[in-house]
């Protein structure tokens, strides 16, 4: 099985998995523009601006980041909650710009990739995508379509 995209040890959350080396390369490229979101636990005091400024892109090292959605949801003691969605994934990207804000990632969970969304799965659940919706997100080269090719 391959992943895509990738959890670090420390994440959580959901993991697309597929048998399929090219369809896991084609849902992972930033290129789809498919929605990652997260919702992530935060030690520190979050600045709601400097959330909002990330919209713009950041670089970090000379790594450059594309725009990213964050908000603050809620704030439990020294621990805050923040709903952060990007398109791009680099590795470790959401903890190197929480971390680079000053606000070290406690807990991060992925909610959604694209159209997948972790909804209501209990933690090692595991729910097979139909291939009719896999062919209509991917749109006429999806795998359903490959195997009409053969």
């Amino acid at each position: 099985m391959i992943s895509v995209g990738r959890l670090d040890l420390n994440s959580e959350g959901l993991l697309l998995l597929t048998n399929d080396g090219a369809l896991a390369r084609r849902l992972e490229l930033p290129a789809t523009g498919w929605l990652r979101r997260y919702k992530v636990r935060v030690h520190g005091e979050v600045d709601p601006d400097r959330l909002a400024a990330l919209e713009k892109g950041i670089t970090i090292e000379g790594v450059a980041c594309g725009s990213i959605r964050a908000s603050l949801e809620r704030r439990q003691g020294s621990n805050a909650w923040i709903a952060l969605a990007l398109r791009e994934g680099k590795n470790r990207e959401v903890r190197r710009v929480l971390e680079h804000l000053d606000l070290p990632v406690t807990r991060l969970i992925r909610l959604s990739f694209g159209p997948f969304q972790l909804g209501n799965l209990a933690r090692g659940e595991v729910a097979e995508v139909p291939k009719k919706v896999l062919t209509e997100q991917l749109g006429n080269t999806g795998p359903a379509h490959a195997d009409r090719r053969r």
